[in-house]
């Protein structure tokens, strides 16, 4: 009967220690998952990052694309540099801040993002590319030579619609080939490429607002025009978003073709 008392003792014991050993270890594999989770990757959208950096001003937004991309339009207190020389370079970044980490359609952003965390930058955001965030709407800047930046709107389809209906100072300008606009434009708007652009600029009036077109944020060609108008004294300027002629199109907007 003792020796079964002392049976059951051991196994007793060795049952609390074997708990004991257990928690432990289900202690540090927690510990480690927070101390991982501190250096992750977070994925936000593009109205997530307008939201952090309209609230916090101490982040940095980094811009990893190339300076051409940049000076086409970029966030605003954007920091380039380019995701191919990040790794010689990543000592210019502050570790102790929020980054925001962005390129042109969320390739190289996630690169970057990757590159930071493994060198131990522990709040890092993924904002993806700056397509989203035109597509929403929110504000770019552009490069203007030798006079700083100036700030161009983004419209939607709709908004542009909207324009079209109420808004007789307006002008929708489609910068696509003179055959592209034959085939399809929007109702009223003015043919001029964007390779003319520079060289016709006396035929746009500046009382009005400009919306620019041609086949949405796979086209850069709206852009390049409104960069163009802006460097030129343009001020009421719109590059319109989304697929462009397309979805003005698709939505059932008026349009001409041309036989």
């Amino acid at each position: 009967m003792k020796n079964i008392k002392i049976s059951l003792m051991l196994k007793l014991i060795i049952f609390i220690i074997l708990i004991s050993f257990l928690s432990l270890i289900s202690c540090k594999v927690s510990q480690g998952n927070v101390t991982s989770g501190q250096n992750e990757i977070i994925l936000i959208s593009s109205g997530e990052a307008y939201e952090i950096i309209s609230s916090d001003e101490d982040i940095i937004i980094l811009d990893v694309r190339t300076p051409e991309e940049f000076n086409e339009g970029h966030l605003e207190g954007a920091f380039l540099l380019p995701v191919d020389k990040l790794e010689g370079r990543k000592d210019e970044l502050p570790a102790n801040k929020t980054i925001i980490v962005y390129c042109r359609s969320g390739v190289r952003s996630n690169r970057a993002a990757d590159l930071l965390v493994e060198n131990g930058f522990s709040r890092v955001y993924d904002m993806g590319g700056i397509l989203d965030w035109q597509e929403e709407g929110y504000p770019v800047v552009i490069e203007v030579d030798n006079e700083g930046m100036l700030e161009f709107n983004i419209i939607t389809v709709d908004e542009a619609y909207d324009v079209f209906l109420n808004d007789e100072r307006h002008l929708f300008i489609d910068v696509r080939s003179v055959d592209e606009y034959s085939s399809s434009h929007i109702h009223g708007a003015v043919n001029i490429p964007v390779s003319e652009l520079q060289d016709r600029l006396e035929e746009i009036p500046n009382d009005k607002t400009l919306i620019v077109y041609c086949n949405g944020s796979s086209c850069d060609r709206s852009r390049r025009a409104t960069r163009i108008l802006i460097a030129n004294g343009f001020e009421d300027v719109r590059d319109l978003t989304g697929k462009g002629i397309f979805e003005w199109e698709e939505k059932g907007y008026p349009i001409v073709k041309e036989e």
